[in-house]
């Protein structure tokens, strides 16, 4: 059924830039690199960029990136993958430095755009299918950014992961409860249904992004926020420049759900955990873009060194 569905994918989409960056994800990566490596094959090694930055590794994942190489190298497959020994220091500030390392793995791809769509992984356990379909939905919505949705396990119980970023339609944060994720019905809607949806923004583990989005005219880069802007994630602070220069259409995939170990990602497999999940199938929707929420819910990182919001959360102009 998949192979079907997903066969002229190659003579459907240009050429895809994948972009990684990783830091002690020995736990992920040989998932990853063999996933990667079937679809490069599904793709054509010719029509695929792997280009991969790490920095400041303890465990295994310098180790394997190098055997990666070589295999990538072995393959011709087109490839960069950058080690580097240099951690964040502690008084870097963290969407700062998120904003640099995701410009470093994007590097390539602002050198020479020939892509049509940056591919851009987290740490995250994922299957080829999830890829291709991502990719699938992303042609047939004519989609600007698209992403899968993440999971982690807390207290026990599944929970949506990543809701510093994701904001639906009201503007409004995603919340943990996947069955409720979003204020907008919309959302909730296509949630509940496995059907993608429109959101302000999303980053979810996978993203699937337009390339021209990185290059003339609008030449977007991953940033840090400007004095007077609430200080969001780099990947939130993408979104409010792609809605800026009329790219608009950005969806979830509930249908794709990635997790960041292997006890959640097996949990995710069971079918009494989301009995709607059903196999895919060719029948689409259309969706009915809206435009721009005016505000949207900001919880600000706002002193050097920290890993989580600090500051007051309020709605901000967008």
């Amino acid at each position: 059924m998949a192979e079907k569905r997903y066969e002229g994918i190659s003579n459907t989409t240009g050429p895809v830039f994948v972009a990684v960056n990783l830091l002690n994800s020995e736990h992920i990566l040989p998932n990853m690199a063999m996933q990667l490596l079937a679809l490069a094959e599904v793709l054509g090694r010719s029509s695929i960029f792997i280009s991969v930055y790490e920095n400041g590794s303890t465990d295994n994942t310098k180790r394997i990136l190098h055997a990666f190489n070589h295999t990538l190298a072995a393959l011709e497959i087109p490839h960069q993958i950058i080690t580097d020994s240099q951690p964040r220091p502690a008084l870097y500030h963290r969407i700062q430095y998120m904003a640099d390392i995701r410009n470093r793995a994007l590097q390539p791809l602002y050198a020479h755009n020939i892509y049509d769509r940056v591919v851009f992984l987290n740490d995250v356990y994922f299957c080829l299918s999830d890829i291709l379909e991502l990719i699938y939905q992303a042609q047939h919505h004519h989609a600007h950014l698209l992403c899968a949705e993440d999971f982690d396990t807390r207290h026990g119980a599944l929970e949506f992961y990543d809701t510093w970023v994701s904001r639906d339609m009201l503007g409004k944060a995603f919340r943990n409860r996947y069955q409720n994720i979003a204020d907008d019905s919309l959302a909730l809607v296509g949630q509940l249904n496995n059907q993608p949806f429109q959101v302000q923004c999303c980053w979810n583990g996978i993203a699937i992004i337009d390339a021209q989005a990185f290059s003339f005219p609008h030449n977007l880069r991953f940033r840090r926020s400007n004095a007077g802007e609430c200080s969001a994630s780099e990947c939130s602070l993408l979104c409010n420049d792609m809605w800026r220069h009329g790219m608009s259409r950005i969806l979830v995939v509930p249908r794709i759900k990635v997790s960041y170990n292997i006890a959640t990602r097996d949990r995710l497999r069971q079918p009494a955990t989301f009995p709607r999940d059903s196999p895919f199938t060719d029948t689409q929707t259309s969706i009915r873009f809206r435009p721009s929420p005016k505000t949207v819910y900001c919880h600000p990182l706002n002193h050097n060194g920290n890993n989580v919001p600090d500051g007051p959360a309020s709605l901000v102009p967008v």
